[in-house]
């Protein structure tokens, strides 16, 4: 049996300003009705603010419409082990979303504070200075942060990785840390973090939305109506439409492949726990790090 009925598909976007076009905010979402899919056009939106309200109201139709959506966004849930202990003393993605959520200030024309936090959490929270970068790195051209270099530092902190377990397990997925440069996902991920830990504290959705697969122990408890996850676009393959961005045919491809694979009984494998992930690892993913759906098999399942 299905264990959804609709699939939104979010190509994330860490843009300074409004933005159309490429490396902007795309949407897509399929639907399943009477045993038929149906894929919108993917969406074009100018800016985070624009698309969080068509994200919140497609949760609020599903929880009125007594349907179940999974709701994809493509930058990185978590941080490698440790690091939500290291910022807020507590090994808790909770408590991490809370943080960043209170920290981002992510304006309704695109305008972050990004660099900026990224900077403080080196400095404050895993010692950086002038000789030793913290953890986080990247920025502008001709800008400079206290605590934050344009490269990746010669050495992480103690104790703290690179990448998370998913991040090895996926190919291409770079490490959440890099904040800027081509194929950079640290600022979408900062600035996607504290917009969907606004929308989990959404007094109309907060009772009916589970993040994956923090709360739902991989796919132990997929009861809830609507479930956030974080995916990764450039694992299936697309084929472009004349003149069509990459970005939108991407949330196009993604949104009836999950819509075809649920239909088939085939999308929950990609939720339940990866083979071989155990013990020690388990508890780091489902406490800090997160996972990516399908980490390992969703490339093969796309060709199918």
């Amino acid at each position: 049996m299905p264990l959804f009925d609709e699939y939104l598909v979010c190509d994330w976007s860490a843009a300074n300003g409004p933005k159309l076009g490429k490396d902007s905010v795309w949407i897509a979402t399929a639907t399943r009705r009477n045993g038929r899919i149906s894929t919108t056009m993917p969406e074009n939106v100018r800016t985070r603010h624009d698309a969080m309200a068509v994200i919140r109201a497609a949760c609020l139709a599903a929880v009125t419409d007594g349907r179940r959506l999974f709701a994809g966004f493509d930058f990185a849930f978590g941080y490698p082990a440790g690091t939500a202990r290291a910022v807020t003393g507590r090994a808790d993605w909770r408590a991490l979303w809370r943080v960043l959520g209170e920290l981002i200030e992510d304006d309704a024309q695109n305008a972050s504070n990004r660099f900026d936090v990224a900077a403080f959490l080196n400095r404050s929270c895993f010692g950086a200075d002038r000789a030793h970068g913290g953890p986080f790195w990247g920025h502008p051209a001709g800008r400079t942060y206290d605590g934050l270099g344009p490269k990746r530092p010669s050495r992480m902190p103690d104790g703290i990785a690179e990448k998370r377990r998913a991040e090895t397990v996926m190919q291409g997925a770079q490490p959440v840390w890099k904040l800027a440069y081509t194929g950079a996902v640290g600022s979408q991920s900062l600035l996607g973090i504290a917009r969907l830990e606004a929308l989990r504290r959404d007094p109309a959705l907060k009772r009916h939305i589970v993040v994956w697969p923090f709360e739902t122990g991989f796919a132990e408890t997929l009861t809830s109506q609507v479930t956030l996850a974080e995916i990764y676009p450039s694992a299936f393959p697309v084929t472009l439409h004349d003149g069509e961005v990459k970005d939108a045919a991407q949330v196009r491809t993604l949104a009836s492949v999950f819509a075809r694979l649920d239909k088939a009984d085939r999308f929950g494998p990609l939720l339940e726990r990866p083979a071989g992930l155990d013990g020690k690892a388990v508890r780091d993913v489902l406490d800090e790090e997160g996972w990516i759906v399908g980490a390992g098999l969703i490339g093969r399942e796309g060709k199918d």
